[in-house]
């Protein structure tokens, strides 16, 4: 009795090696975007901790040049959680066409895959009919010896 041999294998194979990269893939868009709300987390905490020292400075009375410098250094904070926020939207972008191709590539392995089960089965059923066919000769030639000795 010959082996089963899925004759897409190799297509299989490549399928699955396509997944493992989307997977990848993926993974690194995840990272990338939980990198950028890790940054904006820490330039809102800079901001908070800028404004916080702006406000004792003021208390405690400061010049109008240490002012402006503090007030333009939240004010680059600021244009920089902006610039941060929209980076993690296109990130998220991103994400989301990684998150969908690694969609299509498992659908297109698990196709395969289902096909080589179903091809499978069918090999395995073939060979059972097979068996059994030939099971059946064998117990039908011992009958007609059986019967071709009684005659004797």
């Amino acid at each position: 009795m010959k082996k089963f041999q899925f004759r897409l294998q190799s297509l299989l194979k490549y399928k699955r090696h396509l997944e493992q990269v989307a997977k990848q893939e993926m993974a690194k868009a995840v990272a990338d975007v939980l990198t950028c709300e890790q940054r904006i987390t820490e330039l809102q905490k800079d901001r908070i901790s800028a404004t916080d020292q702006l406000e004792s400075q003021v208390e405690k009375g400061m010049g109008a040049g240490q002012f402006n410098r503090y007030t333009e250094f939240i004010t680059a904070l600021d244009q920089m959680i902006i610039r941060e926020q929209s980076k993690k939207t296109e990130l998220e972008k991103i994400l989301s066409d990684k998150r969908d191709a690694l969609k299509q590539r498992t659908i297109e392995k698990k196709s395969l895959e289902r096909l080589r089960e179903k091809q499978a089965r069918e090999y395995t059923q073939e060979m059972i009919r097979e068996e059994q066919k030939g099971l059946d000769e064998i117990a039908s030639l011992k009958t007609a010896r059986e019967v071709n000795n009684e005659r004797i």
